[in-house]
């Protein structure tokens, strides 16, 4: 009587290791990425509720509305840092939003989202206040792999 034989051979095991370590060698650095992008899109929601509140200060008061938002945020800059965020700041003059990326090491020095208020595609201005504000987002210097969805070019 023959015996069967049960298991795997050797070439069946190594062929499986090979397919895990090609499909290991292609996950990892997406997977990097992607956790990346998620430590910068912190620095996208934070921006979101700052440029509500340049909006509603450019509604109000014009520029000396966005003037004055900008000094309320440059007094409470320690309640917006986060381990992530490094720096906020609002330009006085049109309400351009620098956010600071830090604590991220894959982005080194490149490490700043510009968010771009505009009314018809023309600066926020006392004389160009009738619109909506639509934001741009300039990568500022973070690499576009590094982007959340709504920044990348």
């Amino acid at each position: 009587m023959k015996a069967m034989q049960k298991g795997f051979t050797l070439i069946e095991l190594m062929i499986v290791v090979a397919i895990i370590g090609i499909l290991a060698a292609i996950a990892l650095p997406a997977y990097q990425d992607y956790t990346v992008r998620a430590k910068v899109s912190e620095g996208s929601v934070s921006a979101s509720a700052l440029k509500i509140g340049v909006a509603e200060a450019f509604a109000d008061d014009g520029v000396d509305g966005i003037a004055a938002y900008s000094g309320v945020i440059a007094a409470d800059i320690a309640n917006i840092r986060t381990d992530k965020i490094t720096d906020v700041a609002i330009d006085a003059a049109d309400g351009t939003i620098t956010m600071t990326m830090g604590g991220i090491p894959q982005l080194g020095a490149n490490n700043t989202l510009i968010y771009t208020p505009n009314i018809n595609g023309n600066p926020l201005a006392n004389n160009n206040s009738a619109g909506t504000i639509q934001w741009t987002c300039n990568a500022g210097s973070i690499e576009d792999k590094y982007l959340p969805a709504n920044c990348r070019q």
